[in-house]
């Protein structure tokens, strides 16, 4: 009986130890899956890091682009403003010497119409000019000056 119960010991620690192996192994294997499945997970992030830094790449040289463009469109822009600077001085210069010919018009206007007046006065000179037909073909304006020019006729 003592041998039937030794016999039976060593199945029972047989089978704890079996079952321990087993389940050492399943651990094994479980380890293996996770290390393989974080191998995957570093690739997979590895993958995407290099793709983010392509795509950094790319962006920065686009930043590059745009930021001569925008340089040479604040050159343009400051050669605006110094052109609408310019025009606007012209512009200012332009409104002064309106306003001083308009400050000058009333008095151009009683010039002009005392030369009107003048120009429909005849002139008391006009009186004692004695011009002859030869004179009035060769200067007519002379009859339209002095309406009441006596014609002379030579003898």
């Amino acid at each position: 009986m003592g041998l039937v119960g030794y016999i039976q010991f060593k199945k029972e620690l047989l089978s704890k130890l079996s079952n321990e192996v087993e389940f050492v192994e399943s651990e094994v294997r479980e380890k293996e899956l996770d290390k393989n499945n974080f191998g995957l997970a570093v690739e997979h992030t590895q993958q995407e890091i290099d793709n983010v830094d392509k795509e950094v790449k790319g962006l920065q040289d686009e930043v590059g682009k745009l930021n001569s463009a925008k340089e040479e469109q604040d050159k343009n822009v400051k050669a605006c403003k110094d052109s609408i600077a310019g025009l606007s001085n012209s512009i200012a210069a332009v409104e002064k010497e309106k306003s001083d010919i308009e400050g000058q018009k009333p008095k151009w206007s009683e010039e002009i119409n005392g030369f009107k007046q003048k120009l429909q006065d005849h002139s008391p000179v006009c009186a004692f000019v004695k011009v002859t037909a030869e004179d009035l073909k060769k200067e007519p304006t002379l009859k339209e000056l002095c309406p009441q020019i006596q014609i002379t006729v030579k003898v």
